[in-house]
């Protein structure tokens, strides 16, 4: 468990091959071992295979890509590092109903769970009901050498995804993970320091800083 979470990244470049159900749906399942808010296991995976409904989708994906994306790179401009990094999702952009299979994790708005108090609260009980499953997805991917990434810009219209996917208005799609086999490879992931991202007690107290602990 530990190497695969020292190893895990985005993989955005995958190949086409399809994924054999015999694999997909034992890491489903195995995803949604995870806990829920108030154990109301209110998700719901819909699983996208047909390429028209994947060409659909990266349609609805490139349409904000090509807003956003120019931004980033203005941003980057003279960072080649950063530049670098982006080519991965400039690929997947332009390929993206090539790519095997899409696992959308929804949400099922229950009538047992209705999450209360102000905003943020509310959408914290309504996403850690799914990330939870999605982090446990992306592991398992990792774990049998699947290619796997978070991704939300191709869902970025709910209402018009929830068309294209044939969704009732009381299921609500949070993100989109492509997966297929990896054309890249895992491998270590580079991260600040734990001293300089962990406050103890008050922010801004790091007894750890400036070390490796």
């Amino acid at each position: 468990m530990a190497a695969a979470m020292r190893t895990q990244r985005a993989v955005r470049r995958l190949h086409t091959d399809p994924v054999d159900h015999e694999i997909l749906m034992p890491l489903l399942e195995l995803s949604l071992k995870a806990p829920t808010s108030s154990n109301t296991q209110d998700w719901t995976y819909l699983v996208v295979e047909d390429r028209e409904q994947k060409a659909r989708l990266a349609r609805l994906y490139r349409k904000l890509y090509r807003v956003f994306n120019p931004i980033t790179e203005r941003l980057a401009r003279g960072d080649d590092k950063q530049l670098r990094q982006m080519r991965p999702g400039q690929w997947q952009a332009e390929n993206f109903e090539d790519l095997p299979v899409f696992v959308i994790p929804c949400y099922r708005r229950n009538i047992k769970h209705r999450p209360v108090g102000r905003p943020q609260i509310s959408v914290a009980s309504y996403y850690g009901s799914v990330f939870p499953a999605v982090q446990n997805l992306l592991l398992g991917c990792r774990a049998v050498g699947l290619g796997a990434s978070l991704q939300t810009l191709p869902i970025w219209q709910i209402p018009a995804a929830r068309r294209i996917l044939g969704l009732p208005r009381s299921v609500n799609p949070v993100c989109i993970i492509p997966i297929g086999w990896a054309k890249g490879r895992y491998g270590p992931t580079t991260r600040p320091p734990i001293g300089e991202v962990v406050h103890f007690d008050r922010y801004g107290n790091r007894p750890y800083s400036g070390t490796e602990a």
